[in-house]
């Protein structure tokens, strides 16, 4: 049976899903059997690549693959290509990176026109996309904050749902963000460039370099996954360092004045020299009552990319007790210690424990009050499906509490709604912690879940 192709289109820009061959084949934008073309450089013979009838790529030598990316990669033997913006339908015809465009722009449209319920959302991030791959290839590409960023499709954190579909759609805009809004802070500025473009220099003059380009990612990967070292580093965090020609006063100081118990040597941005701690320097004095600077530096340390996962770098982390961390420009951007660790796990465990306290307190309390017929009708009533009282989880409390019949069992003098909104928010702060979402918990999350575990428990308790 042939796909329905409107419901197809709707699915790429509605659910987060990269756009694919057949998509454009279904639409009538690409025809089964085009000859694609992929110039590598100026002047050298184009790869070739035909369309199949299912929607994969075949090349020159019969190898297949479903995507351009995949194609492109395989054509010139390199590690990756951004496929949808190198090949295009004949010599001279559009690239797929356009058609894909053509057909995003063409679901916004249907949806508008349909008037259904999402259109507002989507027509606002439609053109907030379309609007920053024009200033892209313009050169002045877009900075914007993560949390603005995100804040585009109505979310607040990057959590297992959100981030995918963040990244989904910019790449099917052609797009990706410098440096990736998945592996730093939300407060964090980033740039909003094209494919397989060399980004222009920043404001400030940097990001010029070749560290920086585009050119050469594959745009059909998917944003990092789990918690980087870039989301343990506050953007608004400067890091604070001293030179090889420093001098003890000076390196002293600086430890004394914010706390630290080391500080990188650095030569320039880009390089580090060395670290000086409380240990180094105390063991150089201690071997060497005239010892200098020089002697106190420790040209040993471990440097990360911001971008590398945190479960990874545990390790290193353990030996060391702290390590340095890289930006998307590779200058040194902070240092991460292995008390920054504890306290990003405590900031995590302390709600999922809280959350699982209630969880037991309302399973407790709904068991003890209602028989299990009452239980469910009362979740049969809010459109949820009902096993037993043993595998009831937050929505079927909600459900329970939410239900005015029920409600009036309990005899608490508080009022229904608020106190089951209250739980519904409590409800999704467990799903971030549940997913592993970058952005978790904040602020106000563990005093907003110890305030509802406490007053439960009170009147439980009456």
């Amino acid at each position: 049976m042939s796909p329905n192709p409107p419901r197809t289109r709707r699915e790429v820009l509605l659910n987060g899903r990269r756009v694919r061959i057949s998509d454009l084949t279904n639409a009538g934008l690409l025809q089964k059997g085009a000859t694609l073309y992929y110039r590598q450089y100026i002047g050298s013979v184009p790869h070739e690549a035909t369309v199949t009838d299912r929607g994969r790529l075949r090349l020159a030598d019969g190898r297949e693959f479903d995507t351009p990316s995949g194609a492109a990669a395989a054509a010139a033997d390199v590690t990756a290509v951004a496929g949808w913006e190198v090949w295009r339908v004949g010599p001279n015809g559009p690239f797929l990176g356009e058609l894909r465009l053509r057909l995003i722009k063409s679901v916004a449209a249907e949806v508008t026109n349909r008037q259904e319920p999402q259109a507002e959302a989507v027509g606002r991030r439609m053109a907030a996309l379309e609007k920053a791959r024009q200033a892209a290839e313009a050169g002045t590409p877009t900075a914007i904050t993560v949390r603005d960023l995100i804040g585009l499709w109505g979310v607040e954190d990057r959590d297992s749902e959100a981030a995918p579909q963040i990244t989904t759609d910019l790449a099917n805009f052609g797009l990706i963000t410098v440096p990736d809004f998945n592996s730093v802070d939300l407060d964090q500025t980033v740039r909003v460039l094209r494919f397989g473009m060399a980004p222009p220099p920043a404001a400030d003059g940097t990001g010029d370099g070749p560290e920086e380009t585009t050119t050469g990612v594959d745009d059909e990967t998917g944003g990092t996954i789990g918690l980087t070292l870039g989301n343990l580093l506050p953007s608004r965090t400067r890091l604070i360092s001293v030179t090889p020609t420093s001098t003890f006063d000076e390196a002293i100081t600086a430890m004394e004045l914010d706390d630290f118990s080391q500080l990188p040597v650095l030569a320039n941005p880009h390089k580090i020299h060395g670290v000086v701690s409380w240990k180094t320097i105390t063991k150089a004095r201690a071997q060497n009552p005239e010892a200098t600077f020089s002697d106190a530096i420790d040209p040993d340390v471990q440097v990360f990319d911001y971008d590398r996962r945190l479960i990874d770098v545990l390790q290193p982390l353990l030996e060391y007790e702290f390590i340095f961390v890289r930006d998307h420009e590779r200058k040194i951007a902070g240092i991460i210690t292995a008390a920054d660790v504890v306290q990003t796990y405590h900031q995590t465990a302390t709600p999922f424990i809280l959350i699982g306290e209630i969880d037991r307190e309302l399973h407790q309390l709904i068991r003890d009050t209602f028989d299990e017929t009452t239980i469910r009708d009362a979740c049969v009533r809010a459109g949820l499906t009902f096993r037993s009282v043993d595998k009831m989880m937050m929505s079927h409390y909600q459900a329970v509490l939410g239900d005015e019949s029920c409600w009036s069992g309990l005899g608490w003098r508080l009022e229904r709604t608020r106190l089951v909104n209250r739980l519904n928010d409590i409800r999704e702060i467990r799903n971030r912690v549940m997913h592993f979402s970058k952005d978790a918990v904040r602020d106000g999350d563990v005093d907003m879940i110890q305030n509802f575990l406490r007053t439960i428990r009170r009147y439980n308790a009456s």
